[in-house]
């Protein structure tokens, strides 16, 4: 989930997380080294899980890597700074949050570039025959920096906190509840260990663990960030001082040097990183990484140029297509897979017009969409018709939706709610964060708008504040420039959708930033989620695609192109292999991150 300066932009992922899942979950090249080539430390015998049947992904490049070369320091910078750092329990966590929180804490299982979830700090992860149950190995001696060990105790003390926390819990809302044992007025997850390197979690429908609930891919969950792992002495000395949240301890292979929010996080090589490299060179390569905050990708733009910056990700097609154009000077990796949406985020529980379907999809057919892709992204961009991209499971070709602009219908849908309402004039707000390419686009919709009788207010909105506002639904959130959704099957994105994840403005954390309330879409992602039938399941996702296009709950304009334009000397970008050996990817429900273990600096 993850903002942007674009037609849509919000986030995108809780990645959750993408919050936070995905966790809300594109394309550098891979190149898989063979699993004989492994040393102690690197590799594991715990097999993949695989949790999605979907086809694809990125293709291993069969050209030989150079050796990579030991040392230096990387200078990153991403458009956003993240809320409430650095608790896996707390963080507000847009991708490039993600991105610097996976340089000191790892997660239990990731993605593969085969689209299936692979044991990371895991060994193994092992469903029981009705997927109601499910069994983690952990890797034996790994420990985080602080010296303390990397077990079952460790692993359960993070999945309790960050699914029991306000800011995650509701995004495992199928998982077990039980008693806490330390204090029976309170629940926790039903969470049972096993040993000192293995436990099991169960299933419950609505958290009733008298109900176990088939999830064939719950699986994926251990990818997200109710899944990242930090120290348990931390999270203690957190509780005591919360100023120690800012100088986070995990297992990863980067230590936290210093944080100046708003500024650069510095990270240092961890000496004693449990992964090494197939010939043996311990991982990391780098000596430090520096990671800047740029909330402008045209400012970031130049900040390469200059050589102030060796990387960045970016989803602005201006800034995409400028770098083509140099591609000899500053190499560019393309995301271009299960991608993220630009839309219109539209809060349904704000009072006022655009609580009517109505006048959401007068909205909606009085843009101009390829005008937008040619104005702002300088003609890069393909017409959305829906928050499902290309390739993920319930994208359709034809939903229902027509993005086409058509200014008499949506003058008439604005006539027809007016007779209806008595209303005499509508008056919407938009906001987005501050951009040129922002502050463009919320000129166009204004004018848009205006031409259907539309008045637009609009509002400028620190980045910081973007995902909050939405999580809480602030007064002034009514209409946000979006992008998210990126990932490979409908139930990812569960909790982005479902009635229960969605709390009234002002009355607490709502995940459903949309607020919708729909029972169509409710039913069809209980189906999604726990039908054993995997045409079922895609059919339940088709037809939340067509609800929503039906609804007009968000208003899409063109699917999402992430770019990472480099410096030539950075190497070994997208090439790092995990720790079971298979290749990792930089493109599933990941937008705009990549790996940082294998990359290193040509000198």
């Amino acid at each position: 989930m993850k903002t942007s300066e674009r037609p849509a932009q919000h986030r995108s992922r809780v990645t959750i997380a993408a919050v936070v899942i995905t966790l809300a979950l594109v394309a550098g090249a891979c190149s898989k080294k063979s699993d004989d080539g492994a040393t102690a430390g690197t590799t594991a015998s715990g097999a993949s899980t695989p949790v999605s049947s979907a086809t694809g992904g990125t293709t291993p490049s069969t050209e030989p890597a150079p050796k990579p070369v030991p040392g230096g320091k990387l200078v990153v910078s991403g458009e956003a700074e993240v809320s409430s750092p650095w608790t896996p329990a707390a963080m507000q966590c847009d991708s490039y949050c993600f991105q610097r929180a996976k340089s000191f804490f790892d997660p239990v299982a990731v993605f593969g570039a085969d689209l299936k979830v692979h044991p990371y700090l895991a060994e193994s992860i092992t469903p029981n025959a009705a997927f109601t149950e499910w069994t983690v190995k952990v890797r034996s001696g790994i420990n985080f920096t602080d010296g303390t060990p990397v077990n079952a105790d460790a692993i359960i003390r993070n999945l309790q906190d960050s699914g029991t926390g306000l800011l995650i819990s509701k995004a495992l809302g199928d998982v077990a509840k039980i008693p806490s044992a330390a204090d029976p007025t309170k629940m926790e997850l039903k969470i049972v260990k096993l040993d000192d390197l293995s436990f099991t979690v169960f299933t419950g429908k609505n958290g009733d663990a008298t109900q176990p609930l088939p999830w064939p891919g719950f699986a994926g969950a251990f990818t997200t960030q109710w899944a990242l792992v930090a120290s348990p002495k931390w999270l203690d000395e957190v509780k005591a001082d919360a100023s120690k949240a800012t100088q986070p301890v995990g297992s990863g292979p980067f230590i936290v040097q210093s944080y100046t929010p708003r500024d650069t996080l510095i990270v240092k090589r961890n000496p004693n990183y449990w992964q090494k490299d197939a010939n043996g060179v311990q991982l990391p390569y780098l000596d430090e990484i520096d990671f800047k905050v740029i909330e402008d990708s045209q400012v970031a733009e130049e900040a390469l140029k200059k050589g102030e910056i060796d990387i960045f990700s970016t989803s602005a097609n201006a800034v995409i297509k400028d770098f083509r154009d140099v591609a000899k000077d500053f190499p560019m990796n393309e995301q271009t897979k299960f991608v993220e949406t630009n839309y219109l985020l539209i809060d349904q529980d704000k009072a006022g017009p655009t609580q009517d379907a109505r006048v959401r999809c007068a909205l909606s057919k009085a843009i101009n969409r390829q005008e937008l892709i040619d104005l702002v992204g300088n003609g890069i961009g393909t017409i959305a018709n829906g928050v499902f991209s290309p390739g993920q499971q319930g994208y359709l070709a034809d939903n229902g939706f027509d993005p086409a602009q058509d200014l008499v219908g949506a003058q008439k849908l604005i006539d027809e709610y007016k007779a209806a309402t008595g209303a005499t004039t509508i008056a919407v707000t938009y906001g987005h964060t501050a951009t040129a390419l922002g502050d463009q686009t919320a000129e166009l919709l204004k004018g848009y708008w205006a031409k259907i009788g539309v008045t637009t207010t609009v509002n400028v909105v620190p980045q910081d504040k973007f995902i909050t506002n939405a999580l809480l639904g602030d007064a002034g959130f009514y209409i946000y420039g979006w992008r998210q959704h990126a990932g490979i099957t409908v139930d990812g994105q569960n909790y982005w959708w479902n009635s229960r994840t969605a709390a009234k403005d002002g009355q607490g954390i709502s995940l459903n930033f949309s607020r919708i309330n729909d029972p169509i879409v409710d039913d069809n992602l209980a189906t999604a989620r726990s039908n054993p039938d995997e045409a079922a399941r895609t059919a339940a996702a088709e037809n939340i695609n067509r609800q929503f296009a039906k609804m007009c709950y968000q208003i899409p304009t063109s699917y999402a192109i992430w770019g990472t334009p480099h410096s030539p000397k950075v190497q070994g970008l997208g090439q790092t292999v995990l720790p079971d050996g298979a290749a990792s990817s930089d493109d599933v429900g990941a937008s705009g991150q990549f790996w940082l273990n294998a990359i290193w600096l040509k000198q």
